[in-house]
């Protein structure tokens, strides 16, 4: 065998110990270690995750914009967010785990779409739970 590559030198053959190559339609070579991969949007730990998204959006809707602490201003209607239906989920393995929902919500009653980063870790307390982004798509 030559060097590092695993081929036998001259022949572009696999060696004896070499796993076969990928294949370009294979489901593994669309993954990436350390990446997300799908994952059933009717799982419980999705649901807890997307709920807990939902939640922590609607209490950052209620919190005045910096620079809008006038007590003059005029009061504005608490924005209404509510979880219609998890579209998809992904997870990925960090230290805990993010997962990376596509949410349908509405607000003030208009349906919208969301994707939502929400980092957990079970031994977090007491909140396992983390809202790392929230978009609106």
């Amino acid at each position: 065998m030559s060097g590092a590559t695993g081929l036998r030198a001259g022949t572009g053959a696999q060696g004896p110990l070499d796993p076969p190559p990928l294949s370009a339609g294979s489901e593994s070579s669309d993954r990436k270690i350390g990446g997300f991969s799908v994952v059933s949007t009717t799982g419980h730990e999705v649901k807890s995750a997307a709920t807990f998204a939902v939640k922590a959006q609607q209490a950052a809707l209620r919190r005045p914009a910096s620079g809008q602490d006038d007590p003059n201003a005029k009061t504005q209607p608490v924005p209404r967010l509510a979880l219609v239906r998890i579209v998809g989920a992904e997870h990925q393995v960090v230290a805990g785990m993010n997962y990376r929902l596509q949410l349908w919500v509405t607000l003030d009653g208009e349906k919208k779409t969301a994707e939502a980063l929400v980092w957990w870790q079970t031994w977090r307390k007491p909140e396992p739970y983390q809202l790392t982004s929230w978009t609106w798509k």
